[in-house]
Order: C-alpha cells, then structure tokens, then sequence
C-alpha cells in the first residue's frame, strides 16, 4: 500500500518529489502524510500552498489510493518508488531522481543501459546511424534508453527490439498513450523491454514535462549518445542533464553545412565526444563489453548487407502530387487518411485514396488497419 500513497502525493500540485521523499522521513510512513492535517504538514517543513493542495486534494479526492490500485490491476501497472530495493541505483545518483515511476514489462535495476536521442524529424544520414547504434548496442547486450518520439528516439527502439531490449521513458501518463503507438509500446513490453514514466496515469504531457523525462533518460544511463540534432533541439536537454550528471555525452558528427546537425557539431565544439561508431563507445571506460565486440562485428557487417540490398532496386519516381503526400507521412510512425488531409491541404479528399494506392504499388508506404507507414 506505501507506494500507492506515494504515488497519489506526489500526483498533487506542487508536491514534487523532493518534497514527498522529506516528508515521508518526517512522518514515518506516505499513509501517516496523507492523512496528516494542514498544521502538521506546515510544521514538517514544506512550502505552505503545497500543504494546502494536499489537503484540498484529499478532501476532494478522498477514494484516491484505492481508485489508483485499482487501476493499475487492470492495466497490469507496477509502481517503483525511490525506497524500493528494485529502484535502479544509476538513477538515484542523479539531482531531482523521480521519487515513483509507473512502468509496464521487466525493470531489471541493474541492467546496463544506453541513451540514444536526437531530432523527431530526421535526415537519412540520421535515420540509417540511429537504426545501425540501436541495433548494435542491444546486440552486445545494452539495454537501449530513449524518449519515444517520432524520429529518431522510435528508430532506435525498434532497430534493438530487433536485436535486443529496449527501454521507453514517457513524458505523459501510462493512461495517455497514443492509439498509434499501443502496439509499438506492447511489442517492447512483450519483449522483455520497459515502458517506464514519472506522471500519473492521466496526466497529459505538455511542453514543460519533456525536459523532465530527458533527466530521467540521461540518468538510467552511462551515457547518451546524441546523433542528430538541430541548434535548439530538445536532444541538447537530455546532453545538459548528462554532462550535469557526470554521464559521458558521445556525439555523431554532422554536415556543417546542414542545419540538422548544428547542436551536435557544437556539442563536439565545447568537448563532447565524438564518435563514429558503437565501438567507439565500447573502447570507452563507460563499458566494459569487450567478449562482446565480436557479436558487435557481426551486427555490424550484416546491417551493411542490407543496407545494400535496399540499394539495389529503386523506386519509381513520384510526381510532385505525390511527393507532397509522402513527405507528410512521419518517418516512424503510422497515420490516417484524415490526419494526411489535415497536413496537406492541397489535395482534395476524392484524391486521397488514389494517390495512396499509387504510393503503395511504388513500394513507398504499406497500409494496416486504415493506416499507412513509410516503407
């Protein structure tokens, strides 16, 4: 029951983690601070609109833990918390470690892990290292960690599920998934992988709350590995927290002349290292994977191979109709016919189904359950 209670305190405005972990030191046990009163709370020593929240909150949601187990029964939800002897110690080294997470799939505290982040939009240079570092870390044995957006978060999750484990950090609710990413998300748990988050259930994901998961996947890991990234990238957050956290921070260098890579470039500039390859990485003191480098060549030779493969026979060219629409098609995620003519706006809804199908014989997407993916 302890971590339930956590769970719902922490799940109370302006009650953040460092404030749980404290009172929960003053009083005992989370159970004594939920039902302690507005004075008692005051005088444990934490900011006094944090103590009136909590109280207002009970009082208005007084059937909160119970409805919070029940969930998580249903949805087959664990809870951790920073107390727990399953709590990955890498993660309690870092400032501001989240006092619970909600996660589905295998935990595994000690595994040994590594980030790999960048830009949700990117070139084919970007595209081809993130698939190539995903799959050859999670065949030495890394658990690959990364944030599940589109680009090149996703192509690294699903290039080691092929191989390996991954391991997904979400910046909104377990209840919040987006329908398009359900069965991704299931593969990975079903995998032996894990989908882990500091939100409650419900709570939706906003602007300010992705900055707090890149701290998390910095500190579940050694290091992080930034392959493309623009000048204002979200990616250079997750690299700030690591360098903070005395995580080595590995970087894929980039075109100068091309925006994508500016914030890695510069990365580079101001120390981070740079690499060109998993083994790079190995060779470093992050790892000690050495009676691994032979599965890591191997990985490594049979990507090349089909990669080449794929080179062999082109695609038919598209017209400029076409093109538009493909363009507007994410590179790793499935969308709708619906959510197409919301992007592009020149094309009239009799049309759609035509040029698709034109897209599908071209070999340039593929269509399952009224949705289409880049091929």
């Amino acid at each position: 029951m302890e971590k339930y209670y956590i769970a719902t305190l922490n799940a109370v405005s302006k009650v953040g983690h460092q404030s749980v972990k404290k009172l929960v030191e003053v009083f005992g046990s989370a159970e004594n601070v939920w039902k302690a009163d507005l004075n008692e709370l005051t005088k444990a020593g934490i900011n006094k609109g944090a103590a009136e929240n909590l109280v207002e909150f009970r009082s208005q949601h007084p059937d909160a833990v119970e409805k919070l187990i029940e969930f998580c029964n249903v949805k087959k939800v664990k809870l951790c918390t920073f107390f727990d002897k399953g709590y990955p110690p890498i993660l309690k080294e870092i400032s501001g470690s989240p006092v619970i997470f909600y996660y589905c799939g295998e935990l595994k505290p000690n595994a040994e892990r590594i980030s790999i982040v960048g830009t949700r939009d990117p070139t084919f240079y970007g595209e081809k290292i993130a698939r190539m570092l995903g799959n050859e870390f999670a065949a030495t044995g890394l658990t690959v960690v990364s944030g599940a957006a589109r680009g090149i978060d996703t192509l690294a999750h699903k290039a080691a599920l092929k191989v390996g484990r991954t391991l997904a950090v979400l910046g909104y609710g377990i209840n919040k998934i987006p329908r398009e990413k359900r069965n991704f998300f299931e593969e990975i748990t079903e995998s032996g992988g894990l989908i882990m988050t500091e939100f409650p259930p419900n709570f939706d994901g906003n602007a300010g709350t992705f900055p707090a998961r890149n701290r998390i996947i910095a500190g579940l890991s050694r290091s992080v590995i930034i392959v493309e990234a623009g000048e204002k990238s979200g990616a250079l957050i997750t690299a700030g927290f690591a360098a903070d956290n005395s995580r080595e921070v590995f970087v894929i260098p980039h075109d100068i002349f091309s925006q994508k890579g500016v914030g890695c470039n510069n990365l580079i500039r101001d120390g981070a290292t740079l690499i060109t390859c998993a083994a790079d990485v190995l060779d470093s003191d992050c790892y000690n994977l050495d009676s691994n480098k032979s599965i890591l060549q191997k990985v490594l030779q049979k990507f090349e191979i089909e990669h080449e493969e794929k080179k062999v026979a082109p695609k038919a060219e598209l017209d400029a109709t076409e093109k538009l629409i493909y363009d507007a098609i994410p590179v790793d995620d499935s969308i709708t016919l619906d959510e197409i003519l919301e992007k592009v706006e020149e094309v009239e809804p009799s049309e759609i189904s035509s040029i698709m199908l034109s897209l599908e014989m071209k070999g340039y997407i593929s269509e399952k359950d009224d949705t289409y993916t880049r091929i």
